[in-house]
């Protein structure tokens, strides 16, 4: 199967190397900045690098005027990082994102196939005419270079930051 630019990957299994009090979220926006991360968790989780299959990234999300980070169905694919969390860290993104829901997909870790929570705009938040929000763009590729993305994705986050 081919992912963003042509990248391949291959579903294999079912990854289960988490402990039972965990779950894992998939992230793809400014959350992968690990200031962030560790802001709202108060630690830093662990992590590792993700492709979400079947969605494309998309700045449509309102803020402040801008477009956030957000995903939605498409061809290309999304990288990103698995964070593994527990229930409390999800009930307070839950709260600390209220224009964003909650959704169980199906990512690729290390090969395999695995179930993660992400976070999607709500509909009533979504707007197509955006501008990207450049702040949000520099977090993603921080992010995107400390977690180890590939440097193609990397490249087209970068690329973004031209257009804006």
């Amino acid at each position: 199967m081919q992912g963003l630019l042509g990248i391949s990957y291959k579903p294999n299994r079912i990854y289960t190397h988490l402990n039972s009090l965990s779950v894992w979220l998939f992230v793809y926006g400014t959350l992968m900045d690990p200031e962030k991360a560790e802001r709202i968790f108060k630690r830093s989780p662990k992590a590792k690098v993700a492709f979400l299959p079947k969605y494309e990234v998309v700045f449509n999300k309102e803020g402040l005027g801008l477009g956030n980070p957000n995903i939605k169905p498409g061809e290309r694919g999304v990288w990103g990082v698995v964070y593994e969390i527990d229930e409390k860290d999800l009930q307070k993104l839950d709260r600390i994102s209220p224009k964003y829901e909650r959704k169980l997909v199906r990512v690729l870790v290390d090969g395999k196939e695995c179930e993660a929570w992400v976070y999607i705009a709500k509909p009533e938040f979504v707007n197509d005419n955006l501008k990207p929000d450049r702040s949000c763009i520099e977090k993603m590729i921080k992010g995107a270079k400390f977690h180890g993305l590939p440097e193609e994705y990397i490249k087209w986050l970068e690329s973004l930051l031209a257009t804006i």
